[in-house]
């Protein structure tokens, strides 16, 4: 397998998550030695030490020494570890310092097609979308990165590496901080909202490493940008790709290059520049950010050369991921989506405007500091009403009597009773749509626990289970 020789190397690992294991074990069957260093004591890391049993790492837990960190001869960043002062320290001291899709990045083959999909909202589904219409080409492809278990590192010992192969990753932004070589023949930057201020201190700052993305391309790739979001466009200033962009806004200008929707927003246009149309209804994804993701995995699918039936063919059979727009019951014509993955106010927003039916929001749970007006405006035009729990529901109640909602704003004890509720104030043909905008923890465990309550009650009320509508 070509890339850097690691054997004989220190190569210190930080952070014992998914990733750090992933990249662990990569580097110690090339020979490397590997020193894992996590800041939690052993005692609480004990299933993440289970899966390294039989791998020949140090350990180095409970704390990080400085001096383990610029001894080194190279330092793999897990997604999420902050700048530490150690890292600070091995910059100074001449040592790299890299994400682990860089490192990935450097072992993969000449002739494998890299598609990195990045953005505040709608990486994942980008991600996953993109991956299934891959695979409808009958190619080896592997779909992973930061979504699920699968860490882009995975993918260098993925029949997938090779010429030919379709490797389809998302990488957050915290990763795109630590890489210096990484290029996408394809790079999409979905949006930039409001989200990890606290890590990157500003919105231009943000948005500047999430347009890393682009930075590296070479003037025969492809970058796809987002032509309603300020902060993405700025960010093409001066890149060296070919630009695509997507714009789902009715009555959009039709790009040069790139997607928008039909006048009737029944089909999905891409211009390549000559026209192809897509309908809506291949795909059982629903709202109008969906769509916005479906013009980018199409844009990415079609400009690697996968034909237009595969593409469409891949649309039919893709699934969406769990707790995102997920629909998971039906009761009487009253259908139940389970949006638990939106955490934050922008995803809410993207995810009813355009919705295709009126519309109960189930919402709330530990406030993140922002202003809740930009979900209450997309609400206008399709909520019949919200039902609020958690911590955040008094401020949400306070915010939407200041946007002037006309529509019932309840409270409810717990997620089953919010159910219940919500079920009374819709009716057939509608939805009770859980998109929090809030994080779980003042109630769950996670954003996954919240949707399996959510599916829990939806069932307790009689609904039956769908994965698709009918037709």
């Amino acid at each position: 397998m070509s890339g850097p020789n690691l054997a004989g190397k220190t190569v210190v690992v930080v952070g014992l998550a998914q990733t750090g294991i992933a990249v662990a074990k990569f580097c110690a069957r090339r020979g490397a030695r590997v020193v894992v260093t996590d800041g939690k004591p052993a005692d609480k890391l004990g299933p993440q030490m289970a899966q390294l049993a039989g791998v020949a790492v140090t350990w180095e837990l409970g704390g990080l020494v400085e001096q383990t960190f610029t001894s080194a001869d190279l330092v793999v960043m897990s997604p999420g570890v902050p700048t530490l002062p150690q890292v600070i320290a091995a910059r100074a001291a001449g040592v790299e310092v890299i994400a682990e899709i860089e490192l990935a990045y450097r072992f993969l083959v000449p002739g494998t097609t890299l598609v990195a999909i990045t953005g505040t909202n709608g990486k994942s589904t980008t991600t996953a979308l993109t991956g299934a219409l891959c695979a409808a080409s009958g190619r080896p492809t592997f779909c992973g990165g930061n979504l699920g278990n699968m860490p882009m590192i995975d993918a260098v010992d993925h029949p997938a590496n090779a010429p030919g192969g379709l490797v389809v990753v998302e990488v957050a932004a915290f990763m795109l901080e630590n890489c210096t070589t990484f290029r996408a023949d394809v790079g999409i930057l979905t949006n930039v909202t409001e989200d990890h201020l606290d890590r990157f201190g500003t919105m231009e700052h943000y948005a500047h490493i999430k347009g890393r993305i682009w930075d590296f391309q070479r003037a025969t790739d492809v970058a796809v940008a987002n032509a309603a979001d300020a902060w993405t466009m700025q960010e093409t200033a001066g890149i060296p790709g070919q630009l695509y962009t997507f714009d789902s806004r009715p009555g959009a200008p039709h790009p040069v290059r790139g997607a928008s929707m039909s006048a009737d927003r029944t089909h999905i246009e891409l211009r390549l520049p000559d026209l192809e149309v897509y309908p809506t209804s291949d795909l059982v994804i629903v709202g109008n950010h969906n769509m916005e993701n479906a013009m980018c995995a199409y844009l990415a699918a079609r400009t690697i050369g996968l034909p237009i039936a595969t593409v469409r063919a891949g649309a039919k059979t893709y699934r969406p991921l769990p707790h995102r727009m997920e629909l998971v019951g039906d009761r009487d014509g009253l259908y139940y989506y389970d949006d638990s993955k939106g955490t934050n106010v922008a995803s809410v927003a993207a995810s009813v405007r355009g919705f295709p039916r009126p519309l109960v929001l189930i919402a709330g749970g530990v406030d993140k500091g922002g202003s809740y007006a930009p979900m209450l405006a997309a609400l206008d035009d399709a909520c019949k009403g919200i039902v609020l729990i958690g911590a955040a529901a008094p401020l949400i109640r306070a915010a939407a009597a200041a946007h002037g909602a006309t529509y019932p704003v309840l409270d409810a004890t717990d997620m089953h009773d919010a159910v219940r509720r919500a079920t009374e104030l819709a009716g057939p043909g509608d939805a009770v749509v859980l998109s929090p905008a809030c994080a779980s923890y003042d109630m769950f465990q996670n954003f996954g626990h919240r949707g399996r309550v959510f599916r829990e009650a939806v069932s307790a009320i009689g609904a039956t289970r769908l994965d698709v509508l009918p037709a």
